[in-house]
């Protein structure tokens, strides 16, 4: 039997939590995990820890956006990647950002590696253009850090440019 790859899907939107559940569940590729508050989306992160959490958990990424309610650094990114960080054996767990805010500030810190080390950052209202083809490659053909670096060099050049 083989086991289908997890993706962890976390937003106060549950509208847009069950449209990328959707978009992700069409392919038969994923199983999903559709959390709706940040302490159901750290519990299942918990859940799919290996060893206490000493070990990367077996979470294949973890979908999320922006909470508006919250500052910058009490978002459940930097929460995940606090608890990564305790180890030095634990890699960071691939995360897509789909948000409908658009501020540049935001965008840079979760595309930082040190920071948030977010593979894509996609835009609510088009993120079905990129998704199945991000996840894909962070997936099965395990581009996660490809794919952080290629998102932050056109953000700063974009940055550059305007």
């Amino acid at each position: 039997m083989s086991f289908k790859p997890v993706i962890l899907i976390f937003d106060l939107d549950n509208k847009l939590v069950d449209e990328i559940a959707a978009e992700i569940g069409a392919t038969g590729q994923y199983t999903s995990i559709n959390t709706y508050n940040e302490a159901n989306a750290m519990d299942a992160v918990q859940q799919y820890d290996r060893c206490f959490g000493l070990l990367t958990n077996k979470l294949s990424c973890v979908i999320t956006g922006w909470n508006n309610y919250k500052k910058p650094r009490d978002q459940f990114l930097y929460h995940l990647r606090e608890a990564e960080r305790r180890s030095p054996l634990r890699q960071q767990t691939p995360v897509i950002m789909v948000t409908e805010d658009h501020r540049e500030d935001l965008k840079k810190r979760a595309l930082v590696t040190a920071d948030g080390g977010v593979c894509a950052y996609l835009q609510k209202d088009n993120f079905r253009d990129a998704l199945l083809d991000t996840l894909n490659k962070i997936v099965f053909e395990k581009r996660a850090a490809d794919l952080n670096r290629e998102s932050l060099r056109d953000f700063l050049a974009q940055v550059q440019h305007d």
